[in-house]
């Protein structure tokens, strides 16, 4: 049975819906170090203390605005093609998962994307890393499982050993990028790198 929510948790949730859409727009706009914790809360009609007890910092809303865009990317994207290529085989959508999850961070752009890493492998971090987390889709998995299942992977892998593989790449391709100043399209560039994996899981 579902328990129904007191007027004070839907006000808080709504709350927290306020900030995080508010703290969005001009951080996407002004840049990261241009927006103050004072300022959203200006924006919002809001206490810090209100702000607190919500989020830990503003920190926390640039991981959440970057981990919540890159799941429903992929959601959106992702999905669109397994949906519109029904006979694509397992290998096919693996590559293309893989140029979607490249392609996000040329979408949401350099600065958010550096932000994100950095704030993810800062010492001060209480948090464990969730970047696999942003782009975990039960499609995903449903291509590998069925490309073990039809010997187009190597049976000496598990599904959870091409994940961590796949997770790696995308990971190590977007720092790789990012410590370059995005100076190239790191979507057409990894094309080959991808092609080379794919065929290093056959």
């Amino acid at each position: 049975m579902k328990v129904k929510e007191t007027s004070r948790q839907t006000k808080g949730k709504a709350t927290k819906k306020k900030i995080y859409t508010v703290a969005k727009e001009l951080i996407l706009t002004k840049g990261y170090n241009n927006v103050t914790v004072d300022e959203i809360c200006e924006k919002c009609t809001l206490s810090k203390g209100a702000f607190y007890i919500h989020y830990k910092s503003k920190e926390d809303i640039v991981k959440k605005l970057f981990r919540d865009d890159y799941s429903e990317y992929m959601d959106i994207n992702f999905g669109k093609y397994v949906h519109e290529h029904k006979d694509a085989s397992p290998v096919d959508r693996l590559k293309k998962f893989m140029m979607v999850a490249l392609s996000f961070p040329l979408v949401v752009g350099e600065e958010l994307t550096k932000l994100t890493f950095i704030m993810n492998l800062s010492l001060n971090s209480t948090e464990p890393s969730y970047f696999a987390d942003c782009i975990k889709q039960d499609l995903f998995y449903e291509a590998i499982e069925e490309g073990l299942s039809r010997s187009l992977f190597r049976d000496d892998l598990s599904i959870e050993d091409i994940v961590n593989c796949v997770y790696s790449f995308i990971t190590g391709a977007i720092v790789t990028w990012c410590l370059s100043d995005s100076d190239y399209d790191i979507e057409k560039v990894s094309g080959k790198m991808i092609d080379t994996l794919i065929r290093g899981l056959q």
